[in-house]
């Protein structure tokens, strides 16, 4: 054996040596990707107080570093139509509420790690939404069978500083109940929106509303 092993010492040495770098390489990814996850934006959109159609939106910041809210957008989706609007700004906000609270007319603003805003309610993103539409006018208080509503989304357009330029986070809610009077999220986790082709789409959006 002791033979064998000074025979082929040089190989054997080769083999070991290429064995510590792979581990070496498997920890300098681990450690890489656990650095870059830090260093991602992650924004969370929930549904508080109920699963009903006056429960509450709330934005969570969950990222490292601050984050600055540029737009929310909700995108609803009635029979075979689409009809996306801005909610960032509150409708009934007066010029002069701004003077000394700002969030008093806007959703707009930094936010900070581990903080979280309320959007209101479901049904007051919705009617602002259907508002601007003639074809989705209906009764506030059968908003979502009035406008046959299948589901909607709710877009947050965001800066990271970290990772320069926009980021996004979405999240899909289904319409459902005897009277549409309920919602519930199609997916467990809220969608990022960190890709090219979705940045892109985020641009453009953030370009209209100028």
């Amino acid at each position: 054996m002791w033979q064998w092993i000074n025979q082929n010492a040089q190989a054997l040495s080769f083999f070991a040596s290429v064995g510590t770098l792979g581990v070496w390489l498997f920890y300098a990814h681990l450690l890489y990707a656990g650095f870059r996850r830090q260093r991602q934006a992650r924004i969370l959109i929930n549904q508080g107080w109920g699963q009903q159609v006056d429960s509450v939106c709330l934005i969570s910041n969950m990222s490292q570093e601050p984050i600055y809210i540029h737009s929310i957008n909700l995108t609803i989706r009635a029979s075979d139509n689409e009809y996306t609007e801005s909610v960032t700004d509150f409708d009934n906000a007066k010029p002069k509420d701004s003077e000394d609270r700002p969030q008093e007319i806007t959703r707009q603003g930094p936010l900070r790690p581990g903080e979280q805003i309320n959007l209101g309610t479901f049904r007051s993103l919705l009617r602002q939404t259907a508002e601007r539409h003639k074809e989705l006018s209906a009764d506030e208080s059968q908003l979502l069978r009035d406008l046959d509503v299948n589901n909607f989304k709710i877009t947050v357009i965001a800066s990271y500083g970290p990772e320069g330029g926009i980021i996004g986070a979405q999240r899909k809610f289904l319409v459902r109940g005897d009277d549409n009077q309920l919602l519930r999220p199609v997916a467990i986790n809220t969608k990022r929106m960190a890709k090219r082709s979705a940045r892109q789409k985020l641009q453009s959006w953030l370009k209209q509303q100028i």
